[in-house]
């Protein structure tokens, strides 16, 4: 089984700062590069920012007695956010116009050019210029094709009118300007534009409600706001009006009729009563009674049939509350007090639920829940599928009114049969009295409830005024421009530090011996620091020659990779956790982590030290150290286990004194089953009683298992991991292969790493 040797943390639990420090360390250049890329645009922003100003005013809602239940509250915030009320706003103060970019440099604001101005809901756009001449004429061009032309003092006391335009100019503007241009934008993007800078508060009781507008011209953001609440109070008023109008109007017809046909009754019954003298016995005045009685019941029913036939005409019931109107809510609620359901428990109990929800509902809107929340929601769901009670109940009662209707009018023709009999004079007689009597009783029912729609109608639920007009704002608000130049500086450096930061979380990578030991649980057998290897395979000898020459000199120069080599010799020679060893596999995870380079410096470093060292190239797949030490790569090591070439004739002799080598060799096509034959152990055996140190070159672990099969023939095994390149994950990984075998894995060489990560004395060479 895998042995491995661990270093016992000594320090406690707790954050490491210093990973973070030294990742900002050397990823600087990212915070430099995020912080001038967002700070630098943020700047240009800030200094070019337009000011923007901000008026509001204040309107309140008095209640009086006759308030028609319900929660007005979101109404009139949808009323004031509505399009139609945007439309109307935008056309009558022009909100399309725009002064062209010279004319903005200049300073130019409307009221500088314009007494007046104005559009329609559907102006010319495109662009507009006014040209002043020394003749004391004005030309009005769209396009560069001229419109008109005219006195100046026509332009300055009449409003003219030209593609949807009407203005008057200022007197001014003419002394000082020779010409003026204007553009005339989309009219739906400034009705746009206005509802998205509008922003609408009301206090607890729904009393009151503050209306504000964002604007770069204070003049013009006063004037707006301004005009949105007096068009409210307005429509607020004809909207609580309008719900009872059309009711009024049909009575008004109604009782105009009836009027005209109790005149009539009321002529031929006086001229009969002339021209006759009639008298009815008991019975006959009986059955008369009975049958005024019938009538004047068919007739209660045909008017209330009739009025929940108009308000049913006026009512859709897939349309939802609270998306219809006013109108369509007040409609729901008057069916449900019609006379017709006065004594109706299911309609009664279907008013009540309404009133207890909407009185919830506008209690959460009051405090503040949004119109999406989903109690909110729910409740407005209640509310529809109460509205569709009333209906289905209103259509329930019409048919029952016309089946009362039917049974009435079956009874009357009994009575009728009966009168029948009688002598033409009395019939006559009855008949004119019945008409009379019936007209008489509708016309006091149509009176009395045009009276009442007359009195709904005049009768205001509460009295909206403006309590505060907005004035022209003196200062904007936009803020002060230092202050969000700091702010600006402050996020582009949190941000670039942030995603250093990120960046550093979410790199799996090993980097420092802190995380060898945190996710490897393996000792640490030497830091090497970060050495170029790109010219390490040239296929050029001398340069190869030359790099090793470089980082292990002959003559022990106190360069920093060359110290941390013999760092790592000692550790391996005198280490107590390692213990005596003789033979060693250098291993790594995945390719270019610099294992052949490290082999051959850390077999240089051994024979400095007058060991008799043998490098064996055993990545027998891209073996590389032929061309380091300038010899033959063929005989080697493939052409001694296959029985090609004696042990003499593969030993090469360096240039380096007390270390010899041996090459990879020629190419096999089964380099594993080579390694792990009994002809290799009987080799390794023999070769360690030669030499006192040997050393093995092994392909990555990524491209074959060829370090574990060595590993158990060897005393132990060097895991050389790339700082900052090498995956923990890959790691842990390959760590697995080791589990069922039995190999030593002594520790790990941290190669790559930066000189803060390598022993702080290497600092001391750069001096």
């Amino acid at each position: 089984m895998v042995e491995f040797f661990e270093e016992e943390d000594a320090g406690g639990e707790g954050i490491d700062f210093a990973p973070y420090f030294r990742a900002l360390l050397r990823r600087w250049w990212i915070v430099v590069l995020v912080f001038f890329g967002v700070t630098v645009p943020w700047i240009l922003y800030v200094r070019q920012e337009p000011p923007i100003y901000q008026a509001e005013t204040w309107i309140g809602f008095e209640s009086v007695a006759g308030e028609v239940p319900g929660n007005l509250v979101q109404w009139r915030i949808r009323k004031l956010r509505s399009r139609s009320f945007a439309e109307e706003v935008t056309a009558e103060l022009g909100l399309t116009l725009h002064f062209s970019k010279e004319n903005d440099d200049l300073g130019l604001t409307r009221q500088d050019v314009f007494k007046v101005f104005s559009t329609t809901r559907n102006p010319i756009p495109g662009g507009y210029e006014l040209r002043f001449y020394s003749t004391g004429f004005c030309a009005f061009y769209f396009k560069s094709m001229r419109l008109d032309s005219l006195r100046v003092e026509k332009f300055i006391d009449d409003t003219v009118s030209y593609n949807g335009l009407s203005f008057s100019l200022n007197p001014d503007v003419v002394r000082s300007r020779s010409r003026v241009d204007f553009v005339i934008g989309d009219f739906q993007a400034a009705v746009r534009s206005l509802i998205a800078r509008e922003r609408i508060d009301t206090n607890r009781e729904g009393n009151l409600m503050k209306l504000t507008l964002k604007d770069g011209d204070p003049i013009l953001a006063s004037q707006t706001v301004n005009m949105l609440a007096s068009i409210f109070v307005q429509k607020s008023y004809e909207m609580r009006r309008e719900t009872n109008r059309f009711m009024r109007n049909y009575l008004e017809e109604q009782l105009a009729i009836v009027q005209q046909e109790l005149n009539n009754s009321d002529f031929q019954l006086k001229t009969f009563r002339d021209k006759h003298l009639v008298g009815l016995d008991q019975e006959t005045e009986q059955t008369v009674n009975q049958l005024n009685g019938m009538e004047r019941g068919i007739n209660r029913s045909i008017l209330q049939k009739n009025e929940l036939d108009l308000l049913l005409e006026k009512l859709d019931p897939n349309v939802s509350d609270f998306d219809a109107g006013v109108s369509t809510r007040y409609i729901y609620r008057q069916i449900a007090v019609q006379p017709a359901f006065q004594n109706d428990a299911d309609m009664t109990i279907a008013r009540q639920e309404l009133a207890d929800l909407e009185q919830s509902r506008g209690a959460l809107l009051e405090q503040g829940y949004p119109h999406r929340n989903p109690t909110v929601v729910e409740i407005s769901e209640n509310i529809s599928m109460v509205e569709d009670k009333i209906y289905r109940l209103a259509m329930e009662k019409l048919k029952e009114i016309e089946s009362q209707i039917a049974e009435m009018r079956e009874g009357m023709e009994g009575l009728q049969k009966k009168l029948d009999t009688l002598p033409e004079e009395e019939l006559r007689f009855i008949r004119l009295s019945r008409q009379r009597s019936a007209n008489e009783e509708i016309h006091e029912m149509l009176l009395r409830r045009y009276k009442e729609a007359q009195i709904s109608e005049a009768v205001v639920s509460e009295n909206v005024s403006i309590l505060d007009p907005a004035i022209p704002p003196n200062r904007p608000i936009s803020g002060n421009k230092k202050k969000k130049t700091l702010i600006g500086v402050f996020i582009g450096l949190c941000l670039g530090v942030g995603l250093v930061l990120l960046l550093e979380v979410s790199d799996k990578s090993i980097k420092t011996r802190e995380d060898v030991k945190r996710y490897l649980k393996l000792p640490i057998l030497g830091i090497i620091p970060n050495v170029k290897f790109d010219s390490y395979e040239l296929l050029d000898s001398e340069k190869a020659k030359s790099i090793s020459s470089q980082i292990v000199t002959h003559d022990y120069s106190p360069t920093p990779v060359g110290e941390a080599y013999r760092s790592l010799r000692t550790n391996l020679l005198f280490s107590k956790s390692v213990g005596p060893i003789r033979s060693l596999v250098v291993g790594s995870i995945a390719p270019g982590e610099g294992k052949s380079f490290t082999a051959a410096n850390l077999a240089i470093a051994l024979a400095q030290q007058k060991s008799k060292t043998l490098l064996i190239d055993a990545d027998l797949r891209r073996g590389v150290l032929h061309n380091t030490f300038n010899c033959s790569k063929k005989p080697g090591l493939t052409n001694y286990l296959t029985g090609v070439v004696s042990l003499e004739n593969v030993l090469n002799e360096t240039y380096i004194p007390n270390l010899s080598l041996i090459t990879c060799g020629s190419l096999i096509p089964n380099p594993s089953e080579l390694l792990g034959s009994m002809r290799m152990q009987r080799f390794i055996e023999g070769i360690t009683k030669r030499f006192n140190f040997v050393i093995f070159d092994t392909p990555p672990l990524l491209a074959a298992t060829d370090a574990v099969i060595l590993g158990t023939l060897v005393d132990g095994l060097a895991l050389l991991i790339r700082s900052g390149k090498t995956s923990r994950e890959e790691v842990q990984r390959k760590l697995e292969l080791f589990q069922n075998v039995r190999a030593r894995i002594l520790g790990v060489i941290l190669n790559g790493a930066g000189v803060e990560v390598a022993h702080e004395g290497y600092s001391y060479y750069a001096y």
